[in-house]
């Protein structure tokens, strides 16, 4: 079972993952716009993942376990999405478009995530941040789009 404290645990390993990814891909490439792009990006999800632990701080550590429902209807709402980067093999990722396209799906999975989760907070102040950072991930994955069909598609290795 999942309590809330869980599911901010996963919020917080998926941006602090994000960070790391971003900051590892910028230093494998050599656009400039591109090395500016993932840093904007991996400081965004460094101030997410600070948000995140923040809410978490103010959560009753014993918080009471959700619905028992709750792992299969996370499982059937995400597919199979693994809800990280940790699992991609970035090791066939050669070209920067590639890498772009994974990173746009990272964004969307998060979305997705946070969709869900909004549905367990209760507090206004608490949904109305959640729901900027759900607005800013969506911005993430937009100016990625963008940055696909400007970019070169430069070789990458990982």
């Amino acid at each position: 079972m999942f309590t809330l404290n869980d599911l901010l645990d996963i919020a917080i390993k998926m941006e602090e993952n994000g960070k790391k990814i971003y900051q590892s891909a910028k230093a494998k490439i050599g656009d400039r716009e591109l090395k500016s792009l993932l840093q904007w990006m991996a400081d965004e999800e460094d101030c997410h993942s600070k948000w995140f632990s923040k809410l978490k701080e103010k959560q009753d550590p014993d918080s009471e376990d959700l619905q028992v429902m709750l792992p299969d209807v996370l499982r059937e709402m995400m597919g199979e999405k693994s809800l990280s980067l940790d699992d991609v093999d970035f090791s066939g990722i050669k070209t920067s478009g590639q890498m772009l396209a994974v990173f746009i799906e990272f964004e969307n999975d998060t979305i997705l995530f946070y969709e869900f989760l909004e549905t367990f907070i209760e507090d206004a102040e608490t949904l109305a941040g959640l729901k900027k950072i759900i607005r800013e991930e969506t911005a993430h994955a937009d100016k990625l789009r963008l940055m696909i069909q400007s970019t070169r598609d430069e070789p990458v290795s990982f």
